[in-house]
Order: structure tokens, then C-alpha cells, then sequence
């Protein structure tokens, strides 16, 4: 009679738990505050946007298409998400835009509840802080992010270059004031992360998908590195389910190791 060979079985790590693992380590070990998904730059479908709005560690947040996309608004509110932010709000008629829709498809107790944030990111924007920051919309405001990427564009100037990051530093302290935390984000890397926030001492900061909480004097460049490395799973798992095609997951993922290896 022949002996049975015992045979070991390796069971794989689902990619679902490698992601779930992944956040829960950025949220109990650097400070992980949100999910940042957007129907706007990254064109998520509302499919994609629901899968990563349910069930995970990090609460989401949804970019949407404008100040006024009403049929973003309609049709996110029903998902488990945190909160909306409008880009390209370049005026207090932006901002008002934004309320009154976000109003118009909610409860008073879901408005309440509802984070609502918005996106400063051309220089029309910063001419007008004052006027927006002003408006009586803003009391509403949870949050606003400072695109630094698209902001360096529509002012003609590098990203790095003094008198613009001086320039986002008086923003920074302008939001501040009126109490509304500020985020920083575009093109966040391992290396200039913490230089940058010594710099501009925002609240929070944010890769494409992650927002942070910044803890003054803390080290931020692991965090980075495995939120960059998290959105290339990300990625991943959205082409393997038919989110986005095989292009643009080879296109972003190579984006995103440059950002890894600057």
C-alpha cells in the first residue's frame, strides 16, 4: 500500500484583503483620515465609487464633476459617503452654486451630517478668496483642499518655485483663519513631503486617494510611500474588474512609480 504524501496548500492573499490590510494600516499607523475618490479627474463610474465607499476602514469623500453637478450629487447620495467636494469653485457664485445644490437633494439633518468641501486650484480662485471665504456659504465649509498641481499651472509657475509655495503659504494662513481646515495635495512625493509641511503647516495633506491628518514634528514619507503604493493596488484591482481600462491602469501606475522613485 502506498504511503500518502501530505501536500501543503498556500492560500493566496485576496487583493481585497491586501487593500483592506493596507488601510487600516495607514489610518492606525500614520494617520489616515479619508478616502478621496472623484467622478471629476479620476472619472470614477458610480459603481466603481460605491465598491469603494462601503466597507472600508477610511470613510470616503467624492470629488464631483463641478460646483453644480447636480446629477453627481443625485446619484451619490444614496452611497455610504462621508461627504462631497466641489472643484473649481473660482468665486462665491461657486461656492453658493455647490450649497444650494447639495441643499436641494438633502434632508436638513443629511445637509448637516454631509461633509461639504471644495477645491481652490487657479489663481481666479486665489484672487477671490477673500470674496469666497467671505460669503455666507462658507460657514458651511468642513474643508478645502489647495490643488498645488493645477494652482502651479494656471499661475504659470513650478510647483517648487519660492514665490509660489510662498503663495500657498498665504493661502494656507487665509482659510486658517476663518477656522476651516485646510488640505494640501498634487504631486505629493516620499521626498518633498515633509519639507513641504514644515513650509506650509496645513492641517491635512493628500495623495490622489489618501487624506492625512498632519501631526506637527511627525515624519511623513512612509506614509507615502504606501499610500502611493496602495493606489497602484488600487489601480490593479479596478482594471482586473472592468473599472477602467488596461491603458489607463498601466498610464496612472506608471505616474505613480515615478512619484515613488523621484
Amino acid at each position: 500500500m502506498k504511503s500518502k504524501k501530505t501536500v501543503l496548500q498556500m492560500v493566496p492573499v485576496k487583493p481585497d484583503q491586501d487593500m483592506h490590510s493596507t488601510l487600516l494600516n495607514l489610518k492606525n499607523q500614520f494617520g489616515a483620515c479619508g478616502l478621496k475618490l472623484s467622478t471629476e479627474d479620476a472619472g470614477m463610474s458610480i459603481e466603481q465609487i460605491a465598491y469603494w465607499a462601503e466597507g472600508k476602514p477610511l470613510p470616503a469623500v467624492v470629488k464631483i464633476g463641478g460646483p453644480n453637478a447636480r446629477n453627481d450629487i443625485k446619484q451619490l447620495l444614496p452611497l455610504n459617503i462621508d461627504g462631497l467636494i466641489a472643484p473649481m469653485v473660482e468665486s462665491p457664485y461657486g461656492l453658493e452654486n455647490f450649497i444650494s445644490a447639495v441643499r436641494d437633494f438633502t434632508t436638513p439633518m443629511r445637509f448637516e451630517r454631509l461633509k461639504k468641501q471644495i477645491n481652490i486650484e487657479t489663481e481666479t480662485a486665489v484672487r477671490q478668496l477673500d470674496s469666497i471665504l467671505s460669503a455666507p456659504e462658507a460657514e458651511y465649509l468642513d474643508e478645502i483642499t489647495i490643488g498645488c498641481s493645477d494652482l502651479s499651472e494656471s499661475m504659470k509657475k513650478p510647483k517648487w518655485d519660492e514665490s509660489f509655495v510662498a503663495q500657498v503659504v498665504e493661502v494656507v494662513k487665509k482659510i486658517k483663519s476663518k477656522n476651516i481646515p485646510v488640505s494640501v495635495g498634487g504631486g505629493i512625493t516620499p521626498e518633498t513631503i515633509d519639507g513641504y509641511l514644515e513650509t506650509v503647516q496645513p492641517d491635512k495633506f493628500n495623495t490622489r486617494v489618501i487624506n492625512f491628518k498632519v501631526e506637527p514634528g511627525r515624519d511623513y514619507a512612509e506614509a507615502v510611500r504606501l499610500a502611493l503604493r496602495f493606489e497602484i493596488l488600487m489601480l490593479e484591482h479596478d482594471a482586473s474588474h472592468q473599472f477602467i481600462s488596461r491603458d489607463e491602469e498601466k498610464f496612472r501606475i506608471k505616474e505613480l512609480k515615478k512619484r515613488l522613485n523621484h
